[in-house]
């Protein structure tokens, strides 16, 4: 959607307005989300909601920037065959968007040949487009088209930058970007992704290195103890079932949808026991069996259903107001009935023994042990889940503290890295003179402890067909596993987030390094990219002058699709004990600010009945509104905003176009881009277009 200015002199007619390539943007989109380990590194730095492609991203930015093709063009620039034409230009576009084929095509041959039933080559000829940078040389001549239009390289303003792919993809082309969130999260991730592999590059790379290998062979002291192995394997994931008591037997009843382990041509399930030799056991037993052994359907032999269970003592079923009130009476337990492990290079399954519980308990203990300096110390989150929209699931089940959602050894593990962390931080400062690049290098290390958080604990779970764990946030909410994985942290978890987040990172600095240093334009060397972040209510952007932004590309919060600082306080509640040593301005509040937050959340006026709907529908309006009308302050006369956004709903749609109007704008276009898969567990069946 592109929007006009503030109603000064006529802003250039824009590239979007004439020939937006829909299609091609469209398909690299999807084609940029097909494969999770193939998408671009900023969504393995952090977690962020509702990140858009980087493609789109691009290509909004640059429409909102270039001018429309005119005779003017090749006229002003006669040696660039790039400006020749309108459909070389158009080509030229798609180039600076990465993409270098037809994707029109390529996808049309492997959709008939889907149909067909039939495997032909890959049809794409080049990488996904978020790989392909420009060059230097094109990067000149896009500044110098720049120059002629506007009078200067463009400012650009994301006022509510969340996971940062438009800031990003800006200073890709070597462009001064203001990324702004109100979130603390959202504005630490905007630093990390963006603002330090602009400043740094690969040159932190070495550093990153050493002291991310510091800090993991710390933790493997601290931790190997508690996370043993058998002879002749590895450990990998321990798979634990939430338990309740049977309220008939008393006995332990636990939770457990589908036995499976792993399916397929090598399948593996456990088997529930509870009698041996005529006698019923005092307390279940496992099994593990593979495949001719399982003689039992291990879906139909389940304990757990939509919020129910069935007693494996007495087959009667114990009901869902049952299980939440034990859950909210602290009686809700967890029982660990798998352990997955690697024997010879292949993966495996085995029952627990003794020494994993005994594991289990000297965690515990050690946790006892930790605890009173811990919290002297505020190593651990006590604050309190709020109640929310998104946060009544963990409230259902007994989960009212941020440290509910983990266990005694997975909150050992975090503790520990808090510890650990916080030792490190006048060590990394004593050895690098240059105290920004030492809180560079901190602040990255720190983002391994989210990536731990969200893969290690009572909200992640073993993912039976990739074999792998499923993360917390494998969708945009809380929901309560009757299931969970442990990922062993001994040596795996914290090998695996520094391996994750050197990998991002190098991969995130190589974007932004151009392609051949050789070539230059003809106006000489180019600016570096720059990056500046605050946090700050997107309607109040006092620290940017009036009419100081040539572009405001924005990508609003979905108005109740995500609820971002509900669900950002699992983060925040760990950094605030991390990255307030660096900085502290971003995280003195106790939790993420929800009262100035632009999202539609009835939950916040749940107290005025039916009105509710009513009333988070007006507050959305205004806060967004406001935010339109401080990029209507911010903008030059002649600048241009262009916003992304996508609901289902026509109230979302009524709301958002309301408060663009009540600031001033006028929508001069509209635009549909498919930027998501059908596929998505965030899209499918979910008011999202």
């Amino acid at each position: 959607m592109v929007i006009d200015g503030t109603g000064g002199p006529a802003s250039p007619r824009l590239f979007i307005e004439d020939h937006l390539p829909v299609a091609e943007l469209g398909i690299e989109s999807v084609r940029e989300r097909a494969a999770a380990s193939a998408l671009p590194p900023l969504y393995f730095l952090h977690v962020w909601w509702a990140r858009r492609p980087l493609v789109t991203s691009s290509a909004a930015v640059l429409a909102g920037l270039m001018p429309a093709w005119s005779t003017e063009l090749p006229r002003r620039f006669p040696d660039r065959r790039e400006l020749a034409d309108p459909d070389t230009y158009r080509q030229w576009f798609l180039e600076l968007c990465g993409i270098w084929g037809d994707p029109v095509r390529a996808d049309a041959l492997m959709s008939a040949a889907k149909a067909a039933g039939t495997r032909i080559p890959n049809q794409y000829t080049y990488k996904q487009a978020y790989k392909n940078s420009p060059s230097l040389d094109q990067v000149g001549l896009l500044h110098r088209v720049f120059k002629t239009t506007w009078g200067c390289v463009p400012s650009i303003l994301d006022p509510t930058a969340g996971g940062g792919s438009i800031p990003f993809s800006a200073i890709r082309y070597r462009l001064t970007a203001h990324a702004n969130d109100l979130n603390a999260v959202a504005a630490s991730v905007l630093r990390a992704s963006v603002d330090l592999p602009a400043r740094y590059g690969l040159d932190l790379q070495m550093e990153l290195k050493e002291w991310g290998e510091v800090l993991t062979a710390r933790l493997r002291s601290r931790l190997g103890r508690f996370f043993p192995s058998l002879v002749g394997e590895k450990t990998a994931t321990f798979i634990f079932a939430r338990t309740v008591t049977c309220p008939r037997t008393g006995k332990l009843a636990p939770l457990v949808g589908d036995w499976s382990l792993r399916r397929g041509s090598k399948p593996v399930a456990v088997r529930l026991v509870t009698r041996t030799s005529g006698l019923e056991l005092d307390e279940p037993l496992f099994e593990i069996a593979e495949g001719d052994e399982i003689d039992f359907d291990p879906k139909r032999e389940a304990t757990w259903s939509r919020g129910k269970a069935v007693s494996p003592w007495d087959g009667l079923v114990i009901d869902s107001a049952y299980i939440k009130a034990e859950a909210q009476a602290g009686k809700m337990g967890e029982v660990l009935y798998a352990v997955a492990v690697r024997e010879n290079g292949d993966r495996g399954f085995r029952a627990p023994t003794d020494v994993d519980f005994n594991a289990l308990e000297a965690a515990e203990e050690e946790l006892a042990h930790l605890i009173t300096g811990w919290e002297r110390d505020d190593v651990l989150p006590t604050e309190r889940v709020p109640e929310g929209n998104k946060t009544r699931e963990p409230h259902s089940y007994g989960m009212e503290r941020w440290r509910d959602m983990f266990t005694s050894r997975q909150l050992l593990v975090h503790g520990c890295f808090v510890e650990e962390y916080r030792r490190l931080i006048p060590e990394v400062r004593d050895s690098i003179a240059d105290r920004d690049r030492a809180d560079a290098v901190l602040a990255l290390l720190a983002m391994m402890q989210a990536k731990a958080t969200n893969f290690n604990s009572r909200l992640s779970s073993w993912h039976v067909n990739r074999q792998v764990i499923r993360p917390v946030f494998d969708r945009h909410d809380f929901a309560f596993k009757n299931t969970f994985a442990e990922f062993e942290a001994g040596t795996e978890l914290f090998d695996w987030t520094l391996r994750q987040l050197l990998d991002a990172y190098s991969k995130l600095a190589r974007l932004l390094v151009d392609g051949d240093e050789s070539q230059r334009t003809l106006d000489g060397d180019l600016p570096m990219s720059s990056a500046s972040v605050t946090c700050a209510n997107a309607g109040n952007l006092t620290h940017l002058a009036d009419g100081s932004q040539t572009l405001v590309c924005i990508d609003p919060p979905y108005y109740d699709n995500v609820m971002y600082a509900e669900l950002a306080d699992f983060f925040y509640v760990w950094e605030k004990r991390t990255l307030c040593a660096l900085w502290p301005e971003l995280f003195a509040a106790e939790l993420t600010n929800k009262r100035d937050e632009a999202v539609a959340n009835h939950q916040r006026f749940a107290q005025a009945g039916r009105r509710a709907g009513e009333l988070a529908d007006a507050d959305y309006t205004a806060k967004m509104a406001a935010i339109f009308a401080e990029c209507h302050r911010v903008l030059a006369d002649d600048g241009v905003m262009v916003v992304m956004f996508t609901h289902k709903r026509a109230e979302a749609w009524d709301s958002l176009g309301a408060a663009l109007l009540q600031a001033g704008f006028t929508i001069g276009t509209s635009w549909p881009v498919r930027t998501e898969s059908e596929q998505s567990l965030h899209q499918a069946r979910q008011n999202s277009a």
